[in-house]
Order: C-alpha cells, then sequence, then structure tokens
C-alpha cells in the first residue's frame, strides 16, 4: 500500500530521528501489522527510515513506546518476522519510554517482572551492524554485552531487538571522571587503576571473541592498500565538510587550524599505511567510555552501531583492534579536560587556553590520564594474544598502530564536534595540537 494521508506524515516529519528536516518524503509505504498498528516505510531522497506507529483518536505514538506494538513482537503477530532467542516469562507488560537523543528509539520493557531494553532502528537498512553483534555475542555466550532475546525484521532488515536489561550504577564513564575530579580537588588517586584494569581485561577478552569470528561481516581479513585508502578517504571528507569552521577557528583561538588539520593529515597517511599486512578484526567501532556501563564490578560494552559521523561504507570495515584502545584512550582526555575544568570552574575554551600557554598545568592534568590508560593497557595486553588480534606478536607493532589510531580519533572528533557544535571541539584539538608541536 503506497498512500498516507498528510497528517501522519507531518508528525512523521516532526519527529527527531526524521533525516532531511523539512523535505518531504518521495515515497511512503503503509504496512498493516495489527489493530491501530501500522508500519511506515518512508524512502527520503537517498535514505530509507522506518516507524511503527500506533494510532490513538486522533493522535499518534511510536511504536516502541506502546504495549500494543510490544505485545505485537512477543506474540509474533502481524507481518513482521520475529525471532526468539529467550521464553518471555507470562504477564503484564509495561512500558517506560527512555528519551534520548539519539535517532534510534528506546523503551524499558517489563513483561512479567522481568526488565528488558526495546531498541527500535529508524535508519532501514541491511549494513546495520549492532543486530549482527549482539545475535554473534548471545550465541557465543559473551557475559560483557546485553543478551539478546528477540529480534524483528521486516523483509531482511532488522527493524528492532530487545535485550536483557543491565543493572548498573550508570555508564562506564561515571568513575572515571569521579576519580579525575578527585585527582584534581585532591591530588589523592583512589582505587581507579583496578577498575581500569577491569575493563582492559574485558575489552580483550571482546577482541578474543571477535577474532574468532567466521561470519561474512566479521571475518578476519588482512589490512591492504584499498582498505587504508577507504580510512583515509573518509577522513579527508569530512576536513572539506569542516573546512570553512575551521577558518573561523583562527579568528576565535589565534590557531591556524586548517594547517594544524593538513599537518596531521599528512602524518596520519603515513601511519596508517604501515599498518598494511596487519590482522583486521570486527572492532565495536566508537569505543569511548559512555559506551559502556558499569555495575561497581564490570564493564558491559553497549551500543555496537559504530560512530555517528561515519558513512555505512566506512563502519562495515574492520580495523585492528588497537582502534578500540584508542577510543578508550580518547575518552579518558575528554574526562581528564571536563574534570579539570569542573575542579578549577573554568570553561572548556579556557582550560585549552590554559594548556596551550602553560605545559606545566598540561602535565599536570595528563598525569591521571596517563597513569590510568597505563594500568588499562597494561592489563589488556598481558591477557591478550596479540597473535589473535593482530596477526604478529609483537607488542611495539601494536602501541605504533594504537598511536596511528589515537590521531585518527582524534581527528573524526575535531570534525564531528565542529560541525554539530556541540563546544567541544576544544579537546580534540588540545590533542591535535600537541601532536603537532
Amino acid at each position: 500500500m503506497t498512500y498516507c494521508n498528510d497528517k501522519i506524515i507531518e508528525w512523521v516529519m516532526r519527529r527527531r530521528w526524521y533525516p532531511l528536516k523539512g523535505v518531504a518524503p518521495d515515497e511512503v509505504i503503509t504496512l498493516n501489522l495489527g489493530v491501530n498498528l501500522k508500519g511506515l516505510l518512508l524512502k527520503i531522497r537517498s535514505q530509507q527510515v522506518f516507524t511503527p506507529v500506533v494510532i490513538r483518536e486522533n493522535d499518534y505514538v511510536e511504536g516502541e513506546y506502546t504495549v500494543e506494538y510490544v505485545e505485537n513482537l512477543i506474540k509474533n503477530e502481524g507481518l513482521l518476522k520475529v525471532r526468539k532467542y529467550s521464553v518471555f516469562p507470562e504477564g503484564n507488560i509495561n512500558v517506560k519510554p527512555l528519551p534520548t537523543a539519539w535517532t534510534n528509539v528506546i523503551s524499558i520493557i517489563e513483561v512479567g517482572g522481568r526488565k528488558y531494553v526495546l531498541k527500535g532502528y529508524r535508519t532501514f537498512s541491511p549494513e546495520l551492524t549492532e543486530p549482527k553483534f549482539l545475535r554473534y555475542l548471545t550465541m557465543r555466550k559473551f557475559p560483557y554485552s546485553p543478551e539478546l532475546v528477540l529480534e524483528a525484521t521486516l523483509g531482511e532488515v532488522v527493524i528492532a531487538v530487545m535485550t536483557k536489561y543491565v543493572e548498573s550504577l550508570g555508564d562506564g564513564g561515571m568513575p572515571f571522571y569521579l576519580s579525575a575530579l578527585k585527582y584534581f580537588e585532591s591530588k589523592e588517586y583512589d582505587n581507579i587503576e583496578v577498575k581500569a584494569r577491569r575493563l582492559g581485561s574485558i575489552v580483550a577478552s571482546f577482541h578474543k571473541t571477535m577474532s574468532l569470528c567466521n561470519e561474512e561481516w566479521c571475518l578476519p581479513k588482512k589490512a591492504t592498500d584499498d582498505i587504508i585508502d577507504v580510512w583515509l578517504n573518509d577522513i579527508k571528507q569530512q576536513e572539506v565538510r569542516a573546512r570553512e569552521s575551521m577558518r573561523k577557528l583562527k579568528e576565535e583561538l589565534g590557531v591556524d587550524a586548517v594547517q594544524l588539520i593538513d599537518n596531521s593529515l599528512s602524518k596520519l597517511e603515513k601511519n596508517l599505511r604501515e599498518l598494511r599486512g596487519l590482522k583486521l578484526i570486527r572492532t565495536h567501532g566508537d569505543l569511548h567510555l559512555a559506551q559502556t556501563l558499569y555495575d561497581g564490578k564490570d564493564f558491559i560494552l553497549i551500543d555496537f552501531e559504530g560512530e555517528p559521523g561515519r558513512t555505512e561504507g566506512r563502519r562495515s570495515l574492520l580495523e585492528t583492534a588497537s582502534r578500540d584502545l584508542a577510543c578508550l584512550l580518547r575518552s579518558l582526555h575528554y574526562i581528564t579536560m571536563f574534570a579539570y575544568a569542573e575542579s578549577k570552574k573554568k570553561k572548556l575554551e579556557e582550560v585549552f587556553r590554559d594548556f596551550l600557554k602553560y605545559e606545566d598545568l598540561r602535565e599536570e592534568a595528563s598525569e591521571w590520564q596517563d597513569r590510568v590508560f597505563s594500568a588499562l593497557l597494561e592489563e589488556y595486553l598481558r591477557v591478550i594474544d596479540l597473535r589473535d588480534i593482530q596477526g604478529v606478536d609483537d607488542k611495539e607493532v601494536f602501541i605504533k598502530s594504537l598511536k596511528a589510531w589515537v590521531l585518527e580519533r582524534s581527528l573524526y572528533e575535531f570534525f564531528y564536534e565542529i560541525s554539530y557544535g556541540t563546544g567541544y571541539v576544544y579537546v580534540p584539538l588540545e590533542h591535535i595540537v600537541r601532536e603537532n608541536n
């Protein structure tokens, strides 16, 4: 069915996840999923999105926020193909929307007293990696990721997953931020290195598991010039889009960002070329600390969708395992600058200027970060067999690749922050300036 009334189209176009604001969809396919339950598949230029919609009198509600849609999934009724990996208990269904700024729609589901997380994917694409991660890690009984209990597909495309709810104290960055804040306020270290080592061990276990994957989407391979070309072209395209904003930084900060980035890209190309021949595995792809949950003992890896500022083609590529470690190191740098700013009651821009002007302040701030990451990396390297994840048992090769990815990730962060106007561009820029000096 290709007809859909104007009112519901207007409603869809107001959703936060709608890809092109003000641009009407070129095509809308309406699917009958149940009583007062529709599925809308929309094509907007080159993009496709899907949303389930519950119709209530004169209003519409996104399906993931309703009992009707959840019940439809669990009972496996309607056009959607549902695969269950666990038996659901009998009992009432309660739905609690989880408001986010993300593209996807998330809610907390309670069924017969058990809690689950339902995530609906708005991007309609067979290239989505998270369902593949969750399916594989669940089948491998990997203990440090959410357990998949249900996935729903339309045709061959996954449009929703449900996982067991993970009880946690908060995201994985929380204990590290509190530790950094304590250090900057009192110069005292707590037991954060113990937590860092635990995280290093868990990431090593994750990489070992992924190195064994023999499915097409995650089958390890060697780094070739063609793959490295895609890595580099992606970051260069981001640079082109951000160039005008980079010129403005020179006026605001007195920093020639264009020259800094040009120098960094030249250095990056040389460093990434040296990874030729190394083993590549399917990495997490965006492993900053907010992509983990901390339960007081362990860290749970979540959100396997890859970096939001990347193309699907770039997100589909394998990488050396060291890139996940680079993302964690960059995440610690963010925590360092934010915690330092809070402890000194300063803005990020002021901290950035202070670090450029006073080398001793920057070194003082880096002590906490270096100590924590050293503990994480030491435990990771103690647990992992480098031959499994990079093809050669050579620690220096791993460190070399880690440094290359730290620069690549900082450039990605710079382009992302400057393009979206987050106000956080000072964090990656601080690292890029240091790299150039």
